[in-house]
């Protein structure tokens, strides 16, 4: 499960937030830092969660493999969105204070499903 923990935290944790002039400018700087933005290869679409990945962690506390689990709070949620693919990646972002619902194994978030009010 190690590998599935740090895809998710090198996909959707960052925090603090990485500092940006604006939340477009975060999406395009975060997507190509974390690979997923390469000319031609554009990942539609990504959110980052900006809180303690323990605060993720403890939603899988004691649940059963593959089962998807909801945070009972809201965190800071900046939703990438891709607006452009050639020539390069180009991100629109929207921040939202979200619950965020995850899949567990292992007693470890390893997808993140979706995020809502």
């Amino acid at each position: 499960y190690t590998r599935f923990r740090k895809d998710f935290l090198q996909r959707h944790m960052d925090f603090p937030k990485t500092a940006s002039s604006d939340n477009n400018d975060y999406c395009n700087v975060m997507m190509m830092r974390r690979g997923m933005s390469f000319p031609g290869r554009c990942t539609s679409r990504n959110t980052f969660v900006h809180t303690e990945p323990a605060d993720l962690t403890s939603v899988c506390t004691n649940q059963p493999d593959d089962s998807l689990c909801t945070t009972g709070q809201h965190f800071p949620v900046t939703v990438c969105n891709l607006i452009r693919s050639h020539p390069t990646c180009i991100y629109s972002g929207n921040q939202f204070n979200h619950r965020v619902r995850v899949k567990c194994i292992g007693d470890l978030p390893v997808y993140l499903d979706s995020t809502f009010p």
